[in-house]
């Protein structure tokens, strides 16, 4: 338990001072831009935030999957929201049903194979949908029995405020324009103020995610109780 929550704990500095670099090169006058280059590049600094907070989500789950692998427990005596996650990605058929009389005997004889055995690995990944908004982040907790974060978060994600949603939501709209080659049309720039805003958003849910993790070693939610 120790290992993996130190790793994470690694895995969430990293990006940290990823993201405290991008900020002085853009926003510091470090390097002396010019004003149409730092016109680019600090829109496209909303795109970099994104693939931070995107990557350490991919890489916290393979984490958490590749730990409770290691625990080698019965795939049975997983919650059924793991089991449920492991099959609908392990056996795509759930999903679109094979016609073919053929390939419906060659799923029930894969489905077959995987219950004779006890012990499973768990699918390796999951799936980002290319867009890590507040709906597909809790989609993905509650798919590892992990508690979902809720509209109404901490202190600086609650009303009066913008709450967690409204911020991810205004966050991916930033990312969605820059990464369709549109340009941002709304009143707010990306200034310092705005990126450290967003900075801020992906450390807070970094930690957020790691909290919830925690918790969920501590208590063993992974398994059926």
């Amino acid at each position: 338990m120790d290992n993996f929550l130190h790793t994470h704990i690694d895995i969430i500095e990293e990006r940290e001072i990823v993201l405290l670099e991008v900020e002085r090169a853009l926003f510091t006058q470090r390097y002396r831009l010019s004003k149409k280059h730092f016109d680019i590049l600090s829109v496209q600094s909303i795109s970099m935030v994104y693939s931070i907070w995107e990557g350490f989500v991919q890489s916290t789950f393979q984490h958490y999957i590749g730990y409770l692998n290691s625990l080698n427990i019965m795939f049975t005596d997983f919650v059924s929201d793991i089991i449920i996650f492991h099959m609908e990605n392990k056996f795509k058929q759930f999903y679109n049903y094979p016609e073919n009389n053929r390939r419906k005997i060659a799923f029930y004889e894969q489905l077959a194979e995987h219950f004779e055995n006890e012990k499973v690995a768990i699918y390796p990944s999951v799936n980002t949908e290319c867009n890590v908004s507040f709906e597909v982040l809790n989609k993905i907790l509650k798919q590892f029995a992990l508690t979902p974060f809720p509209e109404q978060w901490g202190e600086d994600y609650h009303y009066p405020k913008p709450n967690l949603k409204e911020t991810m939501t205004t966050f991916l709209r930033y990312r969605n324009s820059i990464a369709h080659g549109g340009d941002i049309s709304s009143e707010e720039k990306v200034t310092l103020e705005v990126y450290e805003k967003y900075k801020k958003l992906v450390i807070d849910l970094m930690y957020g995610i790691h909290e919830k993790l925690e918790c969920a070693i501590e208590d063993k939610s992974y398994l059926k109780h």
